[in-house]
């Protein structure tokens, strides 16, 4: 049921009201990099800017081990030249961990093309990994024993996701079926000036970004020869949370690409989704469409007008301009619950195994295979369970004082 309390908070703004109509009947299918399909009243068209188009299948190239020492693993900031039309919505990254069977192998290079192996894993999870599209990786474990454990990664940023073209819904799709989404980024594009920096640091300034996230934080670029800034971001949430929301001068940094012209104003409005929440955002936007997107934004971000008769924040009306940009100001539905994991001994050896196993590792290796250092840490560590080593304890059948 659509709450219309919520459309009048557009603070005035009829055309928020509009949006959210035109936003109601969600598609169940959506085009993201080329061509354009109905979405009620909208056409969810993306544009291209002025820029060489991302070549189609691999890049080919292996770097020799000392260029890569020079860099990252992998550059996740492979952004791609491809903009959302006005009020659509873009899928820009997607990260997925599937099966390492046969038959998924299979399919994952109909998707994505040929394998150029690199000389390096990623994360010390992985320890081979391969280019694929422009800009994208595939990761696996040469032991079959910790394949079955870590599967198959692959790892689509901007440029690699315009690679699909209009194959990436599907590409999606098949992810979810076939695994897990481990990371997607949406995004909303401005074009016609709604987010200027001037008008996000006053609102900043002012209290009025209302946001379930702890923090924020800006970064903004050097000055040009002329004295003018080049570029920013503000930062909503952190990357090591379920979300991050990051509001940037995407003109700026296509410039800073050498992409050439791409307007005078473009600001990026970015959703990153990460871990479990990412997954069920994907199924939510496969089923419902891309409005869950910006229903999903609505609950966790929202720019306002100060009340000084109402003291909830969230109750406060919705920026215009905001408004404008978003289409709608409807809350989306929680998409992960907060339910504990059943505690197991089982999933606190993973949990040693993927977090502390390189750092083990070395330090026996140091001491010569002598163990009685490892058995200080674990006699230490007793003295500091918690209720859910206590839980895994009893799940596995061992009594509190029996394991001494």
């Amino acid at each position: 049921m659509i709450d219309t309390k919520e459309r009048a908070r557009a603070a005035g703004n009829s055309s928020g009201s509009n949006a959210s109509r035109a936003l109601g009947g969600l598609a169940s299918r959506f085009v993201l990099s080329q061509g354009s399909i109905e979405q009620g009243s909208r056409q969810w068209v993306p544009e291209r800017v002025s820029a060489p188009t991302p070549p189609a299948g691999n890049t080919g190239v292996v770097p020799t081990r000392q260029a890569l020492s020079d860099l990252p693993e992998h550059d996740e900031s492979a952004s791609s030249s491809l903009a959302a039309a006005q009020g659509a919505v873009l899928l820009d990254y997607v990260r997925a961990t599937l099966p390492a069977e046969p038959e998924v192998w299979a399919e994952l290079r109909a998707w994505v093309g040929e394998l150029a192996e690199r000389p390096i894993g990623w994360r010390g999870w992985y320890d081979r990994s391969a280019s694929v599209l422009d800009g994208g990786l595939v990761c696996w474990c040469s032991s079959a024993e910790q394949a079955q454990v870590e599967g198959i990664l692959v790892d689509m940023p901007g440029r690699a996701c315009a690679c699909l073209g209009d194959r990436l819904p599907d590409f999606l799709r098949w992810c979810c079926e076939r695994g897990r989404v481990r990371r997607a980024d949406f995004a909303l594009d401005d074009r016609a000036g709604l987010l200027s920096y001037e008008r996000l640091r006053a609102a900043v300034a002012a209290g009025e970004l209302v946001t379930r996230a702890r923090k924020h934080q800006w970064q903004e670029g050097g000055e040009n020869v002329n004295g003018e800034r080049r570029g920013f971001t503000l930062y909503v949430g952190a990357r090591s949370s379920s979300w991050l929301l990051r509001i940037y001068d995407k003109a700026a940094e296509q410039a800073a690409r050498g992409v050439g012209d791409v307007g005078s104003h473009w600001v990026r409005c970015e959703l990153q989704a990460n871990d479990d929440y990412a997954d069920a955002l994907a199924r939510e936007v496969l089923a419902q469409g891309l409005g869950a997107v910006v229903e999903q934004l609505n609950a966790k971000v929202r720019f306002t007008v100060a009340s000084a008769t109402e003291g909830n924040r969230w109750r406060w009306d919705v920026a215009p301009w905001w408004a404008e940009l978003l289409g709608s100001i409807e809350r989306g539905r929680k998409l992960t619950c907060g339910e504990a994991q059943e505690a197991t001994i089982e999933a606190l050896r993973e949990y040693v195994r993927r977090c502390a196993g390189p750092a083990i590792a070395a330090v026996l290796a140091a001491d010569g295979g002598d163990l009685s250092w490892l058995f200080e840490v674990a006699s230490e560590g007793e003295r500091r369970w918690r209720p859910r080593h206590l839980a895994a304890l009893a799940t596995a059948g061992v009594e509190i004082g029996a394991s001494a």
